[in-house]
Order: C-alpha cells, then structure tokens, then sequence
C-alpha cells in the first residue's frame, strides 16, 4: 500500500492493561516494550507517515481508537527510516502514554516498485534482521508489519530474505524476552490470494518463518462497478480456506490469523468505491468470523473534503461522509 502518496500496503469493553513506558536507554533508543497489551481482536488503521493530517491522540479522543499502523519505513542503503521520524516518535509516546500503541509497517507499494526496501537493500538476512530489531528498540513498539507487493511480490530473492531475517527478529525478540507481532500484508482479488501471494506465504515457511497475521488489501481489484463490502468479505473467506490448505490449520484458526485492510471511499480503480455501508457489512462479518485484525487505508483519508472526486486522493476519501465516519464505523470491532 502507498496508495496515494499509496497501502499500495480487533464483546465485551476492553479494560487497558496501561504499563509505564519504558526508560531512555544508552543511545537514545527503548527496549521494546507496548506501553499496552493488545487486544485479540483489534482495529488498527493505516496512518501515511509522509503526511501531517493525522494526530494519534487526536484519533484516540474524538472516536475511541487507540492503535494504529504507521507506514512506510523505507530501506535504501539497507538503512531503515520512517518519513518524519521525529515527529511520530512523538506521537507513538504520547499515544503509548495514554493507553495506545502502534504497529510499524514496512514496504508498501511505492518502497517494493522502487526496489528501496530493506528486503531488497541488504545483502543478507542478518542484515536487514539488524535494521528490524533497530526499529523495534529505537521506535519501542512490538508489532510490526511486511507489506509486500508490485514487484517485491515476485522477487523470490527478496522474499527469501525477508522470511530468513523476520526468523532471525523473532529468535532475538525470544531471547530477550519480548513478545513481537510480525505480520505480512498482501494484495488479493475476490476469489482470495492470487498465486504470487500464496507463493510468498510457502517461501517463508519453507524458510522457517510463518507470519502472526496475514493481513489482506481488499482494494483495488482493476474492475469497475465492483461491490467492494461484498468482494472483501469474499477475499477473507476465500484467503481463510487458503491459509487452511497452507498451515494445515482449521477454519477458526485461519480466520484468526488474518487481518482485512480495504481503501475507504473512492479506490485507485476508477468505479470502485467502498462506502459506509460496506464498512458496516465487512465490520460485522470480520467480527462474526474472528479475525485477528481490521483495519483501512487510510486515516488521514477519513473525511468527505473532496466528495464526488473520481480519482483516489491521499487526504480525502472522495465521497460524502462526515469526519472520521469509517473510523467510527469500524472502531466498534476493537475486543469485540
């Protein structure tokens, strides 16, 4: 996810578990520890670091949602940073001290096109597994995600080293202690994961890694006039019975292990339109089938600034709807 700028790219009332925030350590990083614990279930939308139009806090006042994924870090240089680094930092501790936390997304759709990625930077898995566990300390998060498309997607190098160094990250994390999250992002149509994504999942557990969630871009399917609630909830069930033949799991742990990201309002492909009732329709199926992780594309993207625009922006979702609309709309499956 990156589209735009483009991720092109969870009953009963949760009561916070809220720690102190970790201590400064030598050289200015934290270990990493979530000044929250997580819910099962949790609703955690895409924020675009390379704008200004999001304040975490903000976001957790006004509508109740308090975790968020934050992309993309870039690797050029096999050197990870993260647009406006600073200013998140900030924001990730002043959300953390109020009960919330956030999950780092690596890659995206512009980062994987350019070949700019840590996977495709670094030379070795030890490598781009240092730059991961970097971000961990530095940022003092523990969950991060692996947003892999465009040419990334095919690149069995790339993808190689990716699982080798996310197996490496997690040995780390073990041994010190720390329980990391560690999930892939994937493109898919209606009828689920197509055959380079399901390619990405066998490579990596061949390579002895196997992702916490498998979340899906139920975005951007290159049709028009498509039913974009009804196609998402199609792709989930499709990419459930996937992960089922993959894993040798059951049903109910398929659909625990993934995670559905569709774009709000007008996508990148001209007719394809999520709207509030779909949000509603994908809300409430995610829920009834227990999945790890909703989630959208993207925060700074929800409100009806531009209604009745035809082509995806990166600040508005293109159709009518009052401020944060989605985000209410979804917030609800958080615990529930």
């Amino acid at each position: 996810m990156s589209r735009p700028s483009r991720l092109l790219p969870a009953a009963a009332t949760l009561v916070l578990a809220v720690a102190a925030v970790t201590a400064m350590t030598l050289g200015g990083t934290r270990s990493a520890r979530a000044a929250t614990s997580w819910p099962a279930h949790v609703f955690a939308p895409y924020v675009d670091t390379g704008l200004s139009n999001t304040t975490l806090t903000t976001v957790a006042s006004d509508y109740g949602t308090k975790f968020f994924t934050l992309a993309f870090v870039n690797g050029s240089g096999c050197q990870w940073s993260l647009p406006n680094q600073s200013g998140w930092q900030s924001q990730i501790s002043a959300l953390q001290g109020e009960g919330g936390d956030v999950s780092v997304s690596f890659g995206g759709y512009t980062v994987d096109s350019d070949g700019t990625g840590l996977d495709a930077q670094c030379s070795s898995a030890s490598a781009m597994a240092s730059q991961v566990e970097s971000v961990v300390t530095t940022l003092g998060v523990t969950h991060l995600d692996f947003d892999i498309e465009s040419s990334e997607e095919t690149n069995t190098t790339d993808i190689t080293r990716t699982a080798q160094a996310l197996a490496l990250v997690r040995q780390w994390a073990s041994s010190n202690g720390t329980d990391l999250s560690l999930s892939y992002t994937l493109p898919v149509l209606p009828t689920g994961l197509t055959s380079d994504g399901t390619n990405v999942l066998t490579v990596a557990k061949s390579n002895g890694f196997t992702p916490d969630v498998v979340n899906i871009m139920t975005m951007d399917y290159g049709t028009s006039g498509t039913e974009m609630g009804t196609a998402s909830n199609q792709a989930l069930d499709a990419t459930a019975g996937q992960l089922e033949n993959i894993y040798g799991i059951s049903s109910s742990s398929a659909y625990a292990m993934l995670g559905n990201t569709p774009m709000i309002g007008q996508n990148d492909s001209s007719g394809e339109v999520f709207s509030l009732a779909d949000a509603s329709s994908v809300e409430s199926h995610a829920a009834s089938e227990g999945i790890a992780e909703l989630s959208f594309w993207s925060e700074g993207r929800d409100n009806g600034s531009c209604a009745g625009q035809t082509t995806a922006s990166s600040t508005c979702s293109g159709i009518s709807q009052s401020d944060g609309a989605f985000t209410q709309a979804f917030q609800k499956f958080t615990g529930g």
